[in-house]
This record gives C-alpha cells, sequence and structure tokens, in this order.
C-alpha cells in the first residue's frame, strides 16, 4: 500500500527552487527539551533535519508551517523554527507561518506568504509517504498563482529493491504502522479531491 505513495515523486534539485517549504509532522506540548517547552514527532523532526541540510547546502530561506493541531499539544512551526535556530540558521532564513491544522491550509498559507513574499519557485519537503496529498494541495494553491513547484520526499519508510523474505509474512508493529499511514494518506487524497 505505501510504496506507490513514497515512490510517486523524486527529489528534485533543491537549486531549482527560491525558497523550501517544510510541512509540520506532529508536536508534544508541554515535554522538555532543553531549557525550552514543545518537542517535535519523528516525522516532523526527519523533514525538518532534511530542510535545514537544504537550507545549509544551498543558501535557500525555510518556510515552516503547521501550528498547534490538538488542545494538548504546540506550534509545530514555533518549535521548528526554535529547533533551526539551535541548529545555526539565522533569523533572516526562517519564515513562521504558524496557524496551518491540515495539509490544505499548509497549501493555502503558504501561497498567501509566498505571493506577499514574492517566491516564484518551491522546494515542497514532506516526508515521502505524505507527498502525494501534498503535491495535490500546494498544485491547487500555487499553480493558481503560477509558483512552481517541485518535491523533495524524505523519510522513506520503505526500500522497493528489498528482496522477499519469510520475516515479511510475521506481523510487525513498524509494518502496521505504515499501513495505517498509508491508509490515511488514500482517504486524504480522495477527500481532498472530493472536496
Amino acid at each position: 500500500m505505501a510504496l506507490p505513495l513514497e515512490h510517486a515523486y523524486p527529489q528534485q534539485q533543491p537549486s531549482q527552487a527560491q525558497l523550501i517549504v517544510v510541512l509540520g509532522g506532529g508536536s508534544v506540548g508541554g515535554v522538555p527539551d532543553g531549557a525550552q517547552q514543545g518537542g517535535l514527532g519523528a516525522y516532523g523532526a526527519t523533514r525538518l533535519l532534511t530542510a535545514a541540510r537544504l537550507a545549509k547546502q544551498h543558501g535557500l530561506p525555510v518556510l515552516i508551517t503547521g501550528g498547534q493541531v490538538f488542545a494538548d499539544g504546540a506550534s509545530e512551526a514555533q518549535i521548528s523554527a526554535r529547533i533551526l535556530r539551535d541548529l545555526g540558521l539565522p533569523d533572516a532564513q526562517i519564515i513562521v507561518e504558524p496557524q496551518a491544522r491540515t495539509t490544505q491550509e499548509n497549501a493555502g498559507y503558504t501561497a498567501a506568504l509566498c505571493r506577499e513574499l514574492g517566491y516564484e519557485r518551491v522546494l515542497l519537503v514532506t516526508s515521502a509517504l505524505h507527498m502525494p496529498r501534498s503535491k495535490y494541495f500546494f498544485e491547487r494553491y500555487l499553480g493558481t498563482q503560477g509558483i512552481t513547484l517541485y518535491t523533495y520526499p524524505c523519510d522513506y519508510t520503505l526500500n522497493p529493491a528489498s528482496p522477499f523474505s519469510l520475516r515479511r509474512l510475521v506481523p510487525q508493529s513498524g509494518a502496521l504502522e505504515i499501513s495505517c499511514n498509508a491508509l490515511h494518506e488514500y482517504v486524504g487524497l480522495i477527500g481532498g479531491r472530493l472536496r
């Protein structure tokens, strides 16, 4: 179920873009993170690390989009901005969009910021499994403004070249999580197209 989603889009050249947009992937409020409070989930942390690496390599600004989804959560964008600063990215290279709670809202708020700030070529960074749904919404919102979208999937969970083994037939919690996430993405794609 997950393999077609994860390998639907390639990692495109960051040098073609003017801006990196990284999507949040979950946050936890009220937990310690050094002297601060709030942390990122595994998906969000991997996405942010990829964006930070690309920003440093290519000198691109990073737009972090993601708000507080749940009442006991925290603003993903605010936590991510703090982590980027800790990793050595200057404030001038960090743009924060702290309102979005869904992938569709990520795309809508990003489109408004790109229009306001004059960005015309955007590199989208998110988990490979999440890229098809994200690309669908971002093309819908950015495309109407003539903004070109490039993809940079990360956080892959499956190796398409792995040979079959009997171990794959044994139930595993990690495989169940990947299946659940893939199902979530398929439902999100269908729901997005029906709206």
